[in-house]
């Protein structure tokens, strides 16, 4: 499958996952997919991050364009940040019990923040980076 496309449906799924969080939190416990949900969109944001690191960034690092170099690298490293506030968000609430996140406001706070920084960083790729890749590092045909 085409690189580009791939991550452009893992960012699909992402922000559904998203959606679907915060709108697990709104609902009585006992109906509540909350943690098997939160557990679901760390694996698919893991795995998307390596798909990222291993194959879309090592591309802008290896071009000879050193506009491409940049903006790899700063979109690497702005990556890295995100990540780590992202896998720090998992640590502090996966394994808590459903009917204290439900209730809990820093939780939703957190939540929130998440995904506005996420929507951004997902249009902000699909506008920038991937097309860079596109028109100035995949060889075509």
């Amino acid at each position: 499958m085409d690189l580009i496309l791939q991550l452009k449906q893992e960012h699909v799924r992402i922000i559904y996952l998203l959606e679907e969080i915060l709108t697990e939190t709104k609902k009585v416990e006992e109906d509540s997919k909350l943690i098997p949900k939160l557990r679901e969109l760390k694996l698919v944001l893991v795995n998307h991050l390596k798909l990222e690191d291993n194959l879309l960034y090592p591309v802008f690092e290896k071009a000879k364009d050193a506009k491409m170099n940049e903006l790899g690298k700063g979109f690497s490293e702005e990556m890295l940040a995100i990540s780590k506030v992202a896998l720090k968000f998992f640590a502090d609430f996966e394994n808590e019990d459903v009917s204290k996140l439900i209730k809990d406001l820093e939780f939703k706070k957190q939540l929130q923040g998440i995904i506005k920084v996420v929507k951004k960083r997902v249009s902000v790729e699909e506008k920038i980076l991937f097309p860079a890749y596109q028109n100035n590092l995949v060889v075509r045909d």
